[in-house]
């Protein structure tokens, strides 16, 4: 850079035997100041020689530089004439001060201007000289350099950054009378090198400008991506709604708040965020407050992207959360003091379409959780009813996997006139259509157990209900069903009587008083898959004594699996049979948790368990 500085050849005006025009920087073709001497072409060492920017510059290195206040306090006011002419001893030579292009390159936008400052100033017949540009947050222009002493704009030589583009800036030059200049007049500038150390100024000053808004651009960019990771990363709504509140902060202002629209348009609170955590719960209020400016604020937003509002407490921005063609919320972040950029403006505009479809999705998947959980409860009775001389047990647990499907494990107890009948089911598959068939399940047994119709004729009957509606599912495939059924007999002191009736369902388990744990019950044949003419459904009776415990389940419990091993039916037996004394709730608890552990909490299928014990004497 230091050698591009050397401008155009002298004019023909010029003093005789200048110096190279390849060894000098603009204004290097006149005398030197007082106490110093003119360099010769035989004193002069190459340029390119010069490894260190301030080697033979000439300058005492107590004089002022660029940001060096006088005590005065004007920056860089060392009288910089004064200080080399009360120098002892014989005038030092004056080489050309340059910089070397390593240098250069490490230098900032601003500290190169302050050396092609110097340059000016070491050159030129001027006491001073200062660089300064328009400030985008301040109405005072903002200092880049100053050197030497200064004065006041209106005694300045004013020199545009570029001639064409006067908001650039400009350099300002105190001519001093007292020394030789251009074309030897006393204190004449040589404007057009001047001007040509201007445009350099200028380069200098756009190219950091340049840096500054990649940099800032780049930032964006990343804090976008980031955002965009996180947001997409939850289906909660809750905690979406707090990490948009905290994204913005304190990044883009001091606190921001989070609205969601209802139906009828009235936004609602929904989570706020400060830098100063104990500032929330004022924010909190401030943000509710129905007759406050930040209410209004979102109110008013509409459907405009982003808006920018001035309150008293400091400026306000207001995005609108806006995803698949309607308005789910708004967003406000807010400073104490100055404005928004236009840039920042944007950023919050991008930053509120990415939240708007993350919050729409997690407002969707909470609803569709919600649907999910009370199409599952319909599976199951709320609460288990009392049965005189019997202590009854039931537990569920969901697949860790199902997510939104609805699982088609199901029981019930259901009463009848010659006694309760439990009922234990698993319908094949997950979703609509396994819950349909679960409900049409559970309304063919509670109707014709109802009727008194004996149990092998309910399940021919439940058989071709399932069979002949299999044309209704959109898929056209039938959904077969698995299930257990204990029809009770009247209880008594000596315990209870049961007849056991499986369609294709997993054997249950008798625990015994004394600990001994076995399988009871004959398989039968699935439901929903053969004719009538070629199901059967063997029974098989089942006398309860006092201390007995009858357990029946779904596959999912045994079908627990731990890496390419299954719970199975041998560890089920042990499980049920360390039982011994618990109470049927108990029971049911401790088989979950069995099945639960051994698949490290991991289920892979739902698993339903119905406990039925007959209390022991006292």
């Amino acid at each position: 850079m230091g050698a591009g500085l050397g401008g155009p050849p002298p004019p023909t005006a010029a003093p005789p035997n200048p110096p190279p025009a390849t060894a000098s920087p603009p204004g290097h073709d006149r005398p030197a100041r007082e106490g110093t001497s003119r360099q010769t072409p035989e004193q002069a060492s190459p340029i390119a020689d010069l490894p260190d920017p301030l080697r033979g510059s000439g300058r005492n290195p107590a004089a002022g530089r660029a940001g060096t206040p006088d005590p005065a306090g004007t920056p860089g006011s060392a009288d910089l004439g004064g200080a080399l002419g009360a120098a002892e001893g014989p005038p030092l030579p004056r080489p050309p001060r340059l910089i070397s292009r390593a240098t250069a390159r490490a230098l900032t936008a601003e500290g190169e201007v302050a050396e092609l400052l110097a340059q000016l100033v070491d050159t030129q017949p001027v006491t001073g000289g200062l660089v300064h540009r328009p400030s985008p947050d301040d109405p005072a222009p903002e200092v880049v350099a100053a050197l030497g002493r200064v004065g006041t704009p209106a005694d300045a030589l004013s020199f545009p950054l570029d001639p064409t583009q006067d908001s650039l800036g400009e350099v300002l030059l105190w001519p001093d009378p007292a020394l030789p200049g251009h074309l030897g007049q006393q204190g004449a500038v040589d404007a057009e090198r001047v001007e040509l150390v201007a445009r350099w100024m200028a380069l200098a000053l756009g190219g950091g400008d340049m840096r500054q808004a990649e940099e800032r651009r780049i930032g964006m960019l990343s804090f976008l991506a980031e955002a965009s990771d996180l947001l997409a990363g939850s289906l909660e709504l809750e905690h979406t709604l707090a990490m948009l509140a905290h994204l913005p902060v304190p990044r883009m202002g001091q606190w921001c708040a989070v609205y969601l629209r209802r139906d009828d348009g009235i936004p609602i609170l929904s989570a706020v965020a400060h830098a100063e955590e104990a500032a929330e719960p004022m924010l909190t209020s401030a943000a509710t407050d129905p007759d406050g400016l930040l209410m209004a604020a979102v109110r008013g937003a509409g459907t405009t992207p982003v808006r920018q509002v001035a309150t008293p407490d400091g400026p306000v921005l207001v995005s609108v959360l806006r995803a698949r063609r309607r308005v789910v919320g708004m967003v406000a972040v807010g400073r104490a003091e100055g404005t928004f950029a236009a840039d920042e403006a944007d950023l919050l505009a991008d930053l509120a379409r990415r939240a708007a479809f993350a919050v729409d999705n997690a407002r969707l998947y909470s609803r569709q959780v919600e649907l999910a959980d009370g199409l599952q409860a319909g599976l199951r009775p709320p609460v288990l009813p009392r049965i005189p001389g019997l202590d009854l047990g039931a537990a569920y647990g969901a697949a860790r996997s199902a997510g939104l499907d609805v699982g088609g494990d199901f029981f019930d107890l259901m009463p009848g006139p010659e006694g309760w009948m439990v009922a234990i089911g698993d319908v094949c598959g997950k979703g609509a259509e396994a819950a349909t068939v679960t409900g049409v399940a559970r309304a063919v047994l509670r109707l014709l157990n109802g009727q008194a119709t004996p149990v092998g004729q309910i399940l021919v009957d439940l058989n071709r209900t399932l069979r002949d509606t299999a044309t209704a599912y959109p898929h056209g495939q039938p959904r077969f069903c698995t299930l257990a059924t204990a029809s009770l007999g009247q209880p008594s002191a000596d315990g209870v009587r049961l007849t056991l009736h499986l369609a294709g369902h997993p054997q249950p388990v008798v625990l015994r008083a004394d600990g001994e744990a076995s399988y009871v019950g004959v398989p039968g044949t699935l439901l929903g898959v053969l004719d009538d003419d070629e199901v059967a459904f063997p029974s098989v009776d089942v006398a309860l004594l006092p201390g007995d415990t009858l357990v029946l389940y779904t596959d999912g419990v045994v079908e627990a699996r731990a890496g390419r091993e299954l719970l199975g039916e041998q560890r089920l037996l042990a499980a049920v049979g360390e039982c011994v004394g618990l109470s049927a709730q108990g029971i049911a608890d401790r088989v979950r948790g069995a099945a639960d552990k051994f698949a490290g909490g991991n289920l892979r299928d739902d698993v339903a368990i119905v406990v039925v014990r007959v209390p022991g004497r006292p």
